[in-house]
């Protein structure tokens, strides 16, 4: 469940050093903007995603080896928040791609 967390810590780290080279492009800042930007919208479509999930699990009977109880269903919310990051990771998930081009495009206007 951390690699979400990892891979912020390692996009971090890699946007420090791009703004710490002294031979960066004066466009690095804009992608690096562009990257955070997108990073956002992944855990955007990832929270929609996961709203979307949730009711899915409601209906499950607990497992009979644990018995439920808040514990397990803790875990599922993690579980489920989990899945709605790998599904959307790779940005090509969307669950409204047309809000997606209306927030870039709010973006490239004010960003």
């Amino acid at each position: 469940m951390s690699t979400g967390n990892n891979n912020a810590i390692t996009d971090k780290h890699n946007i420090n050093q791009e703004l710490k080279r002294p031979d960066s492009h004066p466009n690095v800042n804009s992608n690096i903007e562009k990257k955070k930007f997108n990073a956002m919208l992944d855990e955007f479509n990832a929270t929609l995603l996961s709203s979307m999930l949730e009711p899915i699990y409601e209906n499950i009977e607990p497992d009979p080896l644990t018995g439920g109880g808040f514990a397990e269903e803790t875990l599922n919310h993690f579980l489920i928040n989990e899945y709605a990051r790998e599904i959307t990771k790779d940005g090509n998930f969307k669950v409204d791609p047309n809000l997606n081009k209306q927030l870039l495009k709010k973006y490239e206007n004010h960003g």
